[in-house]
């Protein structure tokens, strides 16, 4: 099936300029925003010009609103009339990932052309993430069209450096948090994958993920000495065996799985499609079946990372010059994904004792798992029901979210983070686009994304 035949009430918001939202973000894409680990080397006057565009193209936003530049990235403040209510934030990034060097010639469409062909809107940020961001502003400046005012303060934020420092979310974070800001309800990009749920024991249902929260990141560093020498005396052992042995006592020990709240809630949002035993008995009595619904999940590529820390060896270096030549000094990494309640403390104590004392270990750098965002909130109850209202049959279901958002950085004014982009593109268009070749998204996913946002909006916010 296809995810466009899952969009209903495509007819809402009959007055929305689709054409105007259509060419705003063609014209967002035409806008460099490369972004780089070395800043040294971003186009910020592209930035500059980017922020000219939206100031001019959302003329009743920026006369409701407060706009601030931060830096580079955005700070827009839509004044509610009830200062009782918690603010909520809308957030995207005005960065995109740099075009592959050596793939120009093989897009269709030019990767900042924001070209309309076939349907699609073609370029650089299609998908990750310009559509959320114009789509954001279509949504407020289309609420302020009709005459309305916000009873709830919203603001839309909008870093700069999303995909490499996520310093610009940090900075609008602490401008928000220095003004004494609590928010409600905080909405990034994140998840948005319809899924079979066959691999939760119920075939023929669909899921469609709500992130609320993510994974740490650790590389952890492995080391080992030795006086080297030639490899027809390796009495002491060397260094590349002690790394060896040192990585695979770690393989073997992983930290233990934990069913998180986040996957009880699942589990219990899918109890009624669950249909195959022994699971569909086991969801009925979580406590009681606990380590069977964990050996469940480990033995499930789909499923298994959302229960445990993963483990994955990565690097090794510098290895031998000649075969028969012993290594002195060498490291390895090994890349962990943290999951609730593992943190890079106790990981650090784990593997220390699965490794002994021949190999040091330290961190290149590593960042805690996210905290969970409450589901029993205004603001992830608010956007299941929306999500609900415009898309068929799925069933939405809190998960961990599958990679790195801005989002985390406003955990300390938020307690509610929630990572959905609202625009359901075709399976193999969005593995195909996403910091890949080709990126496009289908005018009609991207409209009905903005119906999404618009909903968002008026039932937390007016």
């Amino acid at each position: 099936m296809k995810n466009a035949e899952l969009f209903i009430h495509e007819a809402d918001y009959a007055g929305l300029d689709a054409a105007g939202a259509v060419e705003h973000l063609r014209a967002a894409i035409r806008f460099d925003t490369t972004g780089y680990a070395d800043a040294a080397r971003v186009n910020y006057a592209q930035f500059d010009a980017l922020h000219a565009f939206l100031r001019e193209s959302y003329p009743r936003v920026m006369a409701y609103g407060r706009y601030e530049e931060i830096g580079h990235s955005l700070l827009i403040t839509l004044p509610g009339t009830d200062s009782a209510l918690r603010p909520a934030l809308f957030m995207a990034h005005q960065d995109v990932v740099p075009v592959v060097p050596g793939t120009e010639g093989d897009w269709l469409h030019g990767p900042f052309s924001g070209d309309l062909a076939d349907g699609y809107i073609w370029g650089r940020g299609a998908m990750d993430i310009k559509e959320m961001l114009i789509g954001i502003l279509e949504a407020a400046e289309h609420i302020l069209a009709g005459g309305r005012a916000f009873r709830r303060t919203v603001y839309l934020a909008f870093g700069e450096d999303e995909e490499t420092r996520s310093t610009g979310a940090a900075a609008l974070c602490r401008t928000l948090r220095d003004r004494g800001v609590e928010l409600e309800f905080v909405l990034d990009e994140g998840s948005g994958d319809v899924l079979d749920a066959a691999d939760y024991g119920a075939p023929g249902a669909l899921v469609c993920p709500i992130g609320i929260y993510e994974k740490g990141y650790a590389d952890m560093r492995l080391s080992a000495r030795s006086r080297g020498g030639h490899s027809s005396n390796p009495f002491r052992g060397t260094s590349l065996g002690a790394l060896a042995r040192a990585i695979a006592a770690i393989l073997d020990d992983p930290p233990a799985p934990h069913l998180s709240d986040a996957i009880r809630e699942s589990l219990k949002e899918l109890t009624v499609h669950i249909t195959q035993e022994p699971m569909a008995g086991w969801v009925r009595d979580m406590d009681t079946h606990e380590a069977d619904i964990l050996d469940w999940f480990t033995r499930r590529e789909s499923l298994y990372h959302q229960v445990r820390t993963t483990v994955a060896p990565t690097m090794i270096d510098p290895g031998s010059p000649a075969g028969n030549v012993m290594p002195q000094n060498m490291s390895a990494v090994i890349n962990f994904r943290l999951a609730p309640p593992d943190t890079p403390e106790s990981l650090m104590a784990h593997c220390r004792r699965a490794v002994g004392e021949d190999v040091e270990l330290s961190y290149v750098q590593c960042e805690g798992a996210s905290r969970p965002s409450e589901v029993d909130s205004l603001g992830y109850r608010s956007l299941k029901a929306v999500l609900e209202h415009y898309f068929d049959r799925l069933i939405f279901i809190p998960v961990q979210n599958k990679g790195a958002t801005d989002a985390r950085r406003y955990e300390p004014i938020c307690r509610c983070c929630l990572r959905f982009g609202p625009f359901l593109e075709e399976e193999d268009i969005s593995a195909e686009g996403i910091h890949g070749t080709n990126e496009r998204i289908s005018v009609r996913a991207y409209l009905q994304g903005i119906r999404v946002l618009l909903r968002m909006m008026e039932t937390t916010c007016l």
